[in-house]
């Protein structure tokens, strides 16, 4: 046995497991997607927060682009030492869907494997001997809002309803969603015309909705919807406001990120350093300001005071 159908026999196992649970087959899968969703959570929130990070660094970025663009060797050191002092990871928020593309694809499999009949022959011995249970049986035979969750909207019998719909085009808004929370709202044209280049994947991965089994379109859609909560959380609503002008303003604060010195001898181009100001900084004008004064006068009292004699000259 390889190490695909052992993971695909592993999620047959635990769709099963969770679906017994609840005693339904989509609130099984909603269970699952949690789950998983727990399970790759660090990575996640790693990755969002480096996400931002490359957000907020874009300005510093930009700057050195100008400076050392005709040097590629001096334009990737600093790049390079830009990313470790903000501790950001170029590729790092690639890494939770290359994670999610695997699980996602091995629910496919195994809804198809536990919703077709003819397909449960290929199931794991696992799942198979769990399978013998009568009340599992009537729970995987159980319609979900009138849908068969082993069916796509279109397979090989055709359009399946205007009702298998609903969860491909779910799917495709909140990826949609997700994609452009996770922009800034403020972009430069370059980074702007990437992003909206960016937002054919949706698309790409809506395409395969249609065409995959209702199950794992709902894993997806759950996901999707986990993944929006996350992003408002760490970015709020991004370029998303852009589109949709009824949305309030994130109001985040954004930290001031400078450009350290590029070379010894040269002088660092930065932005002047804000003093830092406290509860006794505040106070301190109330408190001290009646003093200062009266010191001042007596000071003028004592001195001795010289008038400008204009008939004096030489």
């Amino acid at each position: 046995m390889n190490i695909w159908s052992a993971f695909v026999g592993l999620l047959e196992q635990l769709l099963l497991f969770f679906s017994s649970l609840t005693g339904n087959m989509a609130l099984g899968i909603v269970l699952f997607t949690i789950a998983a969703r727990l399970f790759i959570l660090p990575l996640t929130l790693s990755s969002l927060r480096s996400s931002r990070r490359m957000q907020e660094v874009q300005p510093i970025l930009k700057e050195i682009q100008r400076k050392y663009g005709k040097d590629p060797q001096r334009l990737q050191e600093e790049t390079l030492r830009v990313y470790r002092e903000h501790k950001i990871n170029p590729v790092g928020g690639c890494l939770p869907l290359l994670l999610q593309l695997p699980i996602f694809f091995g629910v496919y499999q195994a809804v198809y494997h536990l919703m077709v009949p003819e397909q449960r022959v290929n199931l794991s011995a696992a799942a198979a001997e769990m399978l013998k249970d009568e009340r599992l049986a009537q729970i995987l035979a159980a319609p979900f809002f009138g849908m068969d969750l082993g069916v796509p909207a279109f397979g090989p019998n055709g359009f399946a309803g205007f009702a298998y719909l609903i969860l491909p085009v779910l799917s495709i808004v909140l990826q949609l969603m997700q994609q452009l929370m996770a922009t800034p709202r403020v972009q430069d044209p370059q980074q702007k015309a990437f992003t909206q280049a960016m937002l054919i994947m949706p698309f790409v991965f809506g395409y395969i909705a249609f065409t995959f089994p209702t199950g794992a379109v709902l894993y997806w859609v759950i996901s999707s919807v986990i993944g929006v909560i996350q992003q408002y959380f760490t970015s709020g609503w991004g370029s998303l406001a852009n589109y949709l002008r009824f949305l309030p303003p994130d109001n985040r604060p954004v930290p001031s990120l400078t450009l350290a010195p590029a070379a010894a001898g040269q002088p660092a181009e930065t932005q002047p350093e804000m003093p830092k100001v406290d509860f006794w900084s505040v106070l301190r004008p109330l408190t001290e300001a009646p003093v200062e004064s009266s010191e001042s006068a007596s000071e003028e009292q004592r001195a001795p005071r010289q008038q400008p004699n204009p008939r004096r000259r030489r």
